[in-house]
């Protein structure tokens, strides 16, 4: 039995994608409808591992996820850019389609379509996957999916009209979340989260710190903390070489002095958004 992998969606869904290509085509699936459910199944120990997307290319960050982090005991031990093309799947022809479903966030990615083509609606849907599994069980060719060509091939649909995002260059970045942090001998990455004193100059003086180890800093994003009206925790992401692995490891020390509050999320390898 393989590695059992939570991930939200059914076969083809672009979660499943990308926990394949995490960890090969011999896992176990633990399939979800809500992203909470990821992370019960990991602290819980029901699975190995979870695999969760943190943002697209387009859309950008998928906030929820990022609360989740915060509120439950896990880490980040690895990363995957999927790149995302969606189509529209159906019985056609194209000319035809009145409803278009799929998850909001493929939605989103789609807006340009949408626009030039008021005459569908856009109807959200748990994944885009389970778009492509309604359309096919309607038999209606008044309905169609926004998805990927497995979801197509998945559930022998037709493709009406291949890759309407509103970018070529689209991909989502997924991260596995486990119970216990990653033994990467070498890594590349940190994913930390810290709240900061109310006083002048503490961001600053944070990455202050991360410049002076010459280490990339590649994301940040704020969230609220629950509780306390206002007040906000950093999602930051910092990137170095391999042959720097060290100033990595030595940033979590180092970059704690500066927080109210700090927690490293993981240590792991980084991932090329343009060689997934």
């Amino acid at each position: 039995m393989g590695k059992r992998v939570a991930y939200q969606g059914i076969a083809g869904s672009f979660s499943s994608m990308a926990a394949r290509a995490l960890y090969g085509s011999g896992i176990t699936p633990i399939q979800t409808t809500r992203f909470r459910e990821i992370f019960e199944h990991v602290v819980s120990g029901s699975a190995d591992v979870g695999v969760v997307p943190l943002e697209n290319a387009l859309a950008g960050s998928v906030h929820e996820n990022y609360d989740l982090l915060q509120e439950f005991e896990c880490y980040i031990v690895g990363e995957y850019y999927c790149p995302v093309h969606l189509h529209v799947l159906g019985s056609g022809p194209i000319e035809k389609v009145r409803r278009v479903l799929s998850h909001p966030k493929a939605l989103e990615q789609c807006s340009i379509f949408l626009e030039r083509h008021p005459e569908i609606t856009a109807v959200v849907c748990s994944d885009t996957a389970a778009a492509a599994l309604q359309v096919r069980d309607s038999r209606d060719p008044s309905q169609a999916a926004l998805a990927s060509e497995e979801a197509a091939a998945t559930y022998h649909l037709p493709i009406l009209a291949r890759s309407i995002q509103n970018h070529q260059d689209n991909s989502t970045r997924f991260v596995s979340i486990s119970a216990q942090p990653s033994q990467c001998e070498t890594p590349t990455k940190s994913s930390i989260v810290v709240s900061l004193p109310h006083e002048p100059g503490s961001l600053y003086k944070l990455l202050g710190e991360i410049a002076s180890l010459s280490l990339n800093l590649t994301k940040i994003e704020s969230r609220p903390i629950l509780g306390r009206p206002f007040e906000y925790a950093f999602h930051i992401d910092i990137e170095c070489p391999i042959e720097q692995t060290s100033h990595l490891r030595e940033a979590s020390a180092r970059l704690a002095r500066y927080a109210s509050v700090f927690r490293e999320l993981g240590l792991y390898q980084a991932k090329s958004p343009l060689t997934p």
